[in-house]
């Protein structure tokens, strides 16, 4: 058995989906990722020589499967490797991002084709079927399941009499707004609303996010955490009651089931993404993105509201044990990915 995956190998959700196949299907996956390059010049050389590397795969034995994250790039390289089956992962609403100009142009001519050719369209949930359906994906080849998370090392403990802290895990880039929550935690200081925070991971905005720390005078309230071992995060989230994720655009986010599963209480953007698993004021509060005095009154509203906090706490907790388990998840989708691979040896 021979399984490639195409992808990001230090992300988290990459190491989760790729431990769940291991496990499953009991063989070691084989990896090819593009190397990291600062200069667009750079990438661009690093794309040539990744090509290459795929099309040397039509002169070896060919792979049983392939997975690949990411319709627009790796989504569209596995359409060229050697493979029996391929599988591609779509990471948002869309992989077509941005949506406008030349680019939006070119990478939905990549996302149409690549959901005509691969075998089977991976969405972690139902908000995503929606861009596959426009794309021309046949809903046969749309599976609707998220891999979920490691339950055992999320032990959701009483936080009551914790000093109030919440944790922010989203790298730090433009589009998840770390801005705004700098701001929210200045708006709610003349309040005498008093929160630390975390920021863990690491991104192009840090500079901005240190500076503006600065300005406002809020060192030793913001902590910039930088990046830490995956492993290393639940014991972080341990000693957070609540999570604040403020993106503008949102998938179906690993980091935003983490928190339910670790008992902290979610305050994220109002996206189709997130209505699906947050209700306003029932099982956390919903934002608009980019409105930084609003995240403040919701951070307010949490820290005041600890009854309410602690059933939605539970509530979320019940749904992730439900529904988001990874073992049961991933012996799902490998069970889909095996009569897949089934159907190929009796034809």
């Amino acid at each position: 058995m021979r399984i490639l995956f195409l992808g990001e190998t230090y992300r988290a959700d990459a190491k989760s989906w790729i431990r769940g196949i291991e496990s499953n299907f009991d063989t070691k996956l084989e990896t090819m990722e593009l190397p990291k390059g600062t200069s667009r010049s750079v990438r661009m050389l690093a794309a040539i020589g990744f090509f290459w590397k795929i099309i040397s795969t039509r002169f070896s034995q060919p792979f049983d499967l392939v997975l690949a994250e990411r319709a627009t790039s790796y989504g569209f390289f596995s359409l060229f490797v050697n493979a029996k089956r391929r599988i591609v992962a779509q990471q948002g609403i869309s992989d077509v991002y941005p949506e406008n100009g030349i680019s939006g142009f070119y990478k939905s001519i990549l996302q149409r084709k690549v959901y005509k050719h691969v075998d089977l369209i991976h969405a972690w949930g139902k908000v995503m079927t929606f861009a596959m359906l426009e794309s021309g994906a046949s809903p046969s080849k749309i599976m609707v399941l998220p891999k979920g998370i490691d339950l055992s090392n999320y032990q959701n403990p009483a936080k009551e009499s914790l000093e109030p802290a919440l944790i922010v895990t989203r790298s730090l880039f433009d589009l998840y707004r770390h801005v705004d929550i700098v701001e929210a935690v200045r708006i709610l200081q003349p309040r005498n609303v008093h929160i630390k925070v975390y920021f863990v991971g690491q991104g192009p905005e840090k500079s901005t996010l240190e500076s503006l720390i600065k300005t406002y005078k809020l060192e030793g309230k913001i902590i910039l955490k930088g990046q830490i071992p995956n492993e290393e995060l639940p014991a972080l989230m341990n000693l957070c009651r609540y999570y604040v994720a403020v993106p503008t655009t949102e998938g179906v986010s690993s980091s935003l089931f983490e928190a339910m599963a670790a008992g902290c209480y979610p305050i994220v953007t109002d996206l189709p993404a997130n209505q699906v698993f947050i209700k306003n004021g029932e099982n956390g509060s919903l934002v608009e993105p980019c409105n930084p005095e609003q995240l403040a009154d919701a951070i307010q509203y949490a820290l005041t509201n600890d009854l309410k906090v602690n059933a939605a706490l539970l509530q979320n907790r019940v749904f992730i044990e439900e529904h988001v388990d990874f073992d049961k998840n991933m012996k799902t989708i490998s069970a889909r990915y095996k009569s897949m691979l089934k159907t190929t040896n009796n034809s």
